[in-house]
């Protein structure tokens, strides 16, 4: 047996021999499969395809364009198998509309998504030419102004009295693409229901009674069309764990009506939302939104990426999509407040393509899909001596991935500024590998 490693570091990319050992070292980490869980089913990693990532997509050259998405969606590349679209306009669009912005129009009389066949839906299709099998889930920012307090698409609460209304809205929106050839996976009920930005973009909070009301209404509403689309609640930070805790307790029938819980990463840890993988083990977890930012370690932060690709597994998740496919160099365009970065960034003036750190770690997770088994590892390490206090040890993170053909990968993360010597059993050797700081690894056996 041999072992190759790919690896992405301070160097570039590159490949190197595993050699095996004839005995262990005593001072060096041992990593070791834990076979305590086992995660199966991950659908896949992704991005969101926003307006702002379709409008850039849409001043390419096609030819070039065509190049960068066989690069994103097949395993020429990244084989990302997954992606978030936006049921209106996010902060990252290039304009702000919902699908009916006409006043107290309960009927929805005047529903139409003619905004995104601009360049949009013209996207998502080449998109789909080149990866006809992509699970597309979709999200909304706000619902239409005129359904919350205050009446705008900045900031406000929904209002009850039109949750109805609202979940035809849903109807008609999968239905309108499904028209034009595009089949929603699933939606999430709100994006960031705990946040209204202050008014500076779209945005809507909801009370959790509200949402979990919502939820149910409709899944019904759903099966009542015809609909399978599956619905995944909260979507916002782990911080918020007791909240979505309480909803499920309180309303049971979440249980039964939602196909999972969406997360974000920007405040809290994923550690805090393992409860309620014991709580509630039927429930998938996605992890639906955290990008690269744009002034900060932008295209050298594989590490930070990789860290959490590996707990994503660690805590049973079914899948990662990251925020923005493509932004400009200011990452633009954007309505909204923040500084985000595209896993992509094109240059507005010249068109050159640069790529981010996160994209980078995709190129070691992205191929795993539902058919995989992934095990975290554990590692004994000889320790950290006291003469470090107060500086914060960084240790080598990893999972071991089996895949349906039988290859085992085992994929480290070093995200220290120190090289990690490791050790590994495997087919009844032991393995060393070197992890040199800053770098993310995959080992193939």
């Amino acid at each position: 047996m041999e072992a190759k490693i790919y690896s992405t570091n301070d160097y570039g990319e590159f490949i190197e021999d595993s050699f095996f050992a004839g005995t262990t070292l005593c001072g060096i980490t041992t990593a070791k499969k834990d076979d305590s869980f086992v995660n199966k089913g991950f659908i896949g990693c992704g991005a969101a395809i926003t307006g702002a990532s379709c409008y850039n997509l849409s001043k390419m050259d096609k030819d070039k364009r065509r190049e960068l998405l066989e690069y994103l969606y097949t395993p020429k590349g990244l084989d990302m198998k997954i992606g978030r679209l936006t049921i209106g306009s996010s902060d990252y669009s290039a304009e702000v509309y919902s699908y009916d912005d006409v006043e107290n129009d309960v009927e929805l009389k005047h529903f139409s998504i003619d905004r995104d066949k601009n360049y949009i839906i013209p996207m998502i299709k080449e998109i789909l030419e080149v990866k006809p099998d992509l699970k597309l889930f979709a999200s909304p920012w706000s619902p239409p102004g005129w359904m919350k307090t205050g009446g705008m698409l900045g900031g406000g609460y929904m209002r009850d009295k039109y949750l109805d209304v609202y979940a035809d809205y849903f109807v008609k929106y999968i239905k309108a693409y499904q028209a034009e050839g595009i089949n929603i996976f699933a939606v999430t009920s709100q994006n960031e229901p705990t946040t209204h930005q202050d008014g500076k973009m779209p945005a809507c909070r909801w009370h959790p009674e509200s949402e979990a009301k919502f939820v149910s209404i409709l899944r019904k509403r759903f099966d009542d069309k015809g609909i399978d689309t599956k619905i995944w609640f909260f979507d916002h930070n782990f911080i918020h764990i007791n909240r979505v805790k309480w909803s499920l307790e309180e309303y049971p029938e979440l249980r039964r009506d939602s196909a999972g819980v969406a997360f974000h990463y920007y405040h809290g840890n994923i550690e805090q939302t393992a409860v309620l993988r014991e709580m509630f083990p039927e429930l998938p977890l996605h992890f639906t939104e955290g990008g690269p930012r744009l002034y900060d370690n932008y295209a050298t932060d594989w590490c930070k990426w990789g860290v959490m690709l590996t707990k994503v597994f660690q805590n049973g998740y079914s899948s990662l999509t990251g925020w923005n496919l493509m932004l400009d160099e200011q990452g633009g365009p954007n309505v909204g407040p923040y500084f985000c970065g595209g896993l992509v960034t094109r240059n507005s003036i010249d068109g050159s393509l640069s790529y981010s750190g996160q994209s980078k770690a995709f190129r070691h997770f992205a191929m795993i899909d539902e058919t995989w088994e992934i095990s975290p590892l554990k590692f004994e390490r000889p320790g950290m001596p006291v003469s470090s206090f107060p500086k914060q040890a960084r240790y080598t993170e990893g999972c071991v991935a089996t895949s349906k053909d039988g290859k085992t990968f085992l994929l480290l993360v070093n995200p220290s500024d120190k090289k990690d010597q490791i050790q590994y059993f495997h087919d009844g050797k032991w393995w060393y590998i070197e992890m040199m700081p800053n770098t993310l690894s995959t080992a193939i056996f």
